[in-house]
């Protein structure tokens, strides 16, 4: 499967740890913000990047009380929330560009300029 199969999700902090847990991408997105969530490791891996700009940022957090509602709270404070699917064989930063894409031409959010703001930041490690 050379396909990136990408849904909409609802705003809901469980099914966003449901959807890692078995093994899909989940991204969140806040004007144009993104912040695109894994699991693996034993860890949550979180990679934030707008799109346009050369860079973006990347950390991992151990599975633990504190990010696991850390998880559920990005699900809450997102202005929407997507699950991709694909085969582990594709290189992850191709995925996570083909579903911006996705996501920017499904959903321009011409119309975002009304809406309230959310920053994503990524928490600190301690």
């Amino acid at each position: 499967m050379n396909d990136i199969n990408l849904e909409v999700l609802p705003k809901d902090g469980n099914r966003v740890l449901e959807e890692l847990e078995n093994g899909n991408m989940v991204v969140a997105r806040s004007k144009n913000d993104f912040i695109y969530i894994l699991d693996f490791d034993g860890q949550f891996h979180m990679f934030r990047h707008t799109p346009g700009a050369p860079g973006g940022g990347q950390k991992k957090f151990p599975k633990d009380e504190k990010h696991i509602a850390t998880v559920r709270k990005i699900a809450d404070i997102s202005d929407s929330v997507y699950m991709a699917d694909y085969n582990d064989d594709l290189n992850i930063f191709g995925v996570m560009a083909t579903v911006e894409d996705a996501v920017l031409s499904m959903f321009p959010g011409e119309d975002r300029d009304a809406d309230g703001s959310v920053d994503f930041s990524l928490p600190k490690t301690d």
